[in-house]
C-alpha cells in the first residue's frame, strides 16, 4: 500500500504509523514523504504555523493511531504537527534526508511550550491537554526537540498521579499513552507498564473478534507489551 496520500495529512501520517509498527519498508517513498510533508509547513489552519491538515481532513472524522477521537479544532491541529514532526524526524534519522522545515516546525511550536508555557511544562510534563502531551512525549520520545528539557520524566510522574483504580489513567487515552510507553527503554517506562499488566490483559479479551483496523492495533499492541513485561520479569 502507497504510504504518501496527497489528499490527506491525517492518511499519510496514519498510513506512515501503520508501515513503522508492522514493520514494512517505507524507504523507497521517503523522498516524496518528506517533498509533500514539508510542503504542509504554514499552511492555513497550521497549528502555530507548524505542518496543517488538508481542507479534506476537516471534513473527516479524525482518529488517533489507537482510535481515539480527536474532537477540537485545536487538538486536531496540534497533534498531527506533533505526529508529523515524528514522521520527519524518523525519516531524517533512518534515511539521511534533509529535512529544513523539521527545524523550522520546532522553533514555532517549541515557543509556546518551552518559553510561553515554560513552568508548567517543565513541572507536569504536559502542554495544552493530556491527548496533545502524549503527542509531544511520543515525539520526544523519538527524539524532538533535541536540546529542550525532557518532558518524558515529569510526564511519566504525571501518568503516574493519574493513574485510575480501574486501571489506564485519568483524562490521558489509554492505547495512545501506551503506545508512548512501549516506544520509550524500559527502564524509563517499566514500571507505569507492569502497573497496567491487568489492565491490559482485561482489555485485550475484550477486542477478541474485532475485526477494524484500530482493533486490530490495539490487540497488537497489548499482545507486545504483555509478551514484553513476561520476558522481562
Amino acid at each position: 500500500m502507497k504510504i504518501l496520500d496527497t489528499r490527506s495529512l491525517l492518511a499519510t501520517i496514519d498510513n506512515f504509523n501503520e508501515a513503522v509498527f508492522s514493520g514494512r519498508d517505507w524507504i523507497g517513498e521517503a523522498g516524496d514523504l518528506v517533498d509533500w510533508l514539508q510542503s504542509r509547513l504554514g499552511k492555513p489552519g497550521g497549528y502555530l504555523d507548524s505542518f496543517a491538515l488538508t481542507s479534506g481532513d476537516w471534513s473527516r472524522e479524525c482518529r488517533l493511531f489507537t482510535g481515539e477521537r480527536l474532537t477540537t479544532r485545536a487538538g486536531r491541529a496540534h497533534v498531527i504537527a506533533e505526529e508529523t514532526n515524528r514522521v520527519l524526524r524518523i525519516i531524517k534519522q533512518e534515511a539521511g534526508l534533509d529535512v529544513p522545515s523539521l527545524e523550522e516546525s520546532e522553533a514555532r511550536l517549541g515557543e509556546r511550550i518551552f518559553h510561553d508555557c515554560r513552568e508548567h511544562a517543565l513541572e507536569t510534563g504536559e502542554f495544552c491537554c493530556a491527548t496533545c502531551s502524549v503527542a509531544l512525549w511520543r515525539y520526544m520520545s523519538a527524539g524532538g526537540f533535541p536540546g529542550h528539557p525532557d518532558l518524558i520524566k515529569p510526564g511519566l510522574r504525571t501518568l503516574r498521579g493519574a493513574r485510575s483504580a480501574t486501571g489506564g489513567w485519568n483524562r490521558f487515552p489509554f492505547y495512545y499513552t501506551m503506545l508512548f510507553l512501549s516506544e520509550c527503554p524500559e527502564n524509563q517506562a517499566g514500571e507505569e507498564m507492569r502497573f497496567h499488566v491487568k489492565s491490559c490483559q482485561r482489555r485485550l479479551r475484550i477486542l477478541e473478534g474485532r475485526k477494524d483496523r484500530h482493533s486490530r492495533r490495539k490487540r497488537d499492541l497489548l499482545t507486545r507489551i504483555l509478551a514484553g513485561q513476561a520476558t522481562s520479569r
